[in-house]
């Protein structure tokens, strides 16, 4: 599929937008299927991922933890949180995001990650605004997706971690990518590609959809550099990518002399901006690349040790089986089946 073929498919009407133009209301037979839930004090509806999937899907699946769907314009969505991930792209025009109670102008090139359960609803989706959003299950974010990152690396669990945890954030990203000519790239190949799939469709939009990660992480780590508030945000994912290329003989002392800060003001900047301890975010790492080891080679466990930097084989059976409820052994037969 061509540009201008995608182009012209995103912007013809569907029978669901012709519908909300003549009548932009919620339909009340739809919503009255979904729970509900309270959040101060107001009915707020439950988008669930098995739902929005199999009321959006194709006719063929591509994988069954990420589902694409085209925002319906016209439409009136009341305020609604889910149980999974969702990364809105505005491939056309404009829109504005309501992330809980705050208006947040979005236009085209910018995109919005949410996580689970942040109230939110997108308005001001009229004839020229397009907007795409990327559902994505939770295991698709942390497990078949990280595992197929290449580097498999902490940054990933940063960001990831940014979402939930840093309350400044109030569980959102926004990345403002207007100038990425690679970003409308990859985005705009990866949905050719959903639209007018090729037989390898699903590995080719999982593999677009990692490329998209890691330029969002590069934006997010430019715009930090450049935001004076953010300065201790832009050395955490310095910080992070040290820890992840040095995981295996690191320590908090060699770390803290790398980027000339004393060991005990660096364990408070990893505790505040991470949520979690040097050493909970040194075991991660190490975790993340055995389990990648585990699933993409044949490499001995005692290998795997070595490699990541563990010479405790129990210890090590300990705190993996801790994370990802499987043993190593089991671990490895169940990915590598996948």
């Amino acid at each position: 599929m061509l540009k201008s073929d995608l182009t012209k498919l995103l912007f013809t009407m569907t029978d669901s937008e012709r519908k909300h133009k003549t009548n932009p209301h919620p339909q009340s037979s739809f919503y009255n299927q979904l729970d509900k839930v309270k959040i101060d004090n107001k009915d707020v509806y439950v988008f669930k991922f098995v739902e929005q999937k199999k009321n959006n899907e194709r006719p063929y699946s591509f994988n069954p933890k990420l589902a694409i769907v085209k925002h319906s314009r016209y439409s009136i969505i009341p305020i609604h949180i889910h149980n999974y991930i969702e990364m809105n792209y505005i491939y056309s025009g404009s829109c504005t995001a309501i992330v809980q109670d705050k208006e947040i102008s979005l236009k085209s090139g910018d995109i919005c990650i949410m996580d689970t359960n942040v109230p939110h609803t997108i308005k001001d989706v009229e004839e020229q605004d397009i907007v795409i959003n990327f559902l994505m299950h939770k295991n698709y974010f942390t497990v078949s997706m990280l595992n197929q990152l290449s580097s498999n690396s902490i940054i990933s669990d940063f960001i990831r971690e940014a979402i939930s945890y840093d309350r400044k954030h109030n569980r959102y990203i926004l990345f403002h990518c207007q100038e990425s000519d690679k970003l409308t790239y990859l985005v705009e190949n990866l949905l050719c590609e959903y639209y007018d799939p090729s037989f390898s469709a699903r590995d080719i939009i999982n593999a677009y959809m990692i490329l998209i990660f890691a330029e969002l992480f590069r934006h997010y780590q430019t715009d930090n550099r450049t935001n004076s508030n953010s300065s201790n945000k832009a050395y955490m994912l310095e910080i992070l990518q040290y820890i992840e290329e040095n995981h295996q003989i690191c320590t908090l002392n060699s770390v803290a002399k790398q980027f000339a800060f004393h060991p005990n003001y660096l364990s408070r900047m990893i505790k505040k901006n991470t949520g979690k301890s040097f050493k909970q975010l040194l075991q991660e790492q190490k975790l993340n690349q055995a389990s990648f080891l585990l699933t993409n080679t044949n490499k001995k466990l005692e290998e795997i040790l070595n490699e990541v930097g563990y010479h405790n084989h129990g210890f090590f059976n300990k705190i993996f089986k801790e994370r990802y409820e499987l043993s190593p052994k089991e671990y490895r037969k169940i990915t590598q089946l996948k």
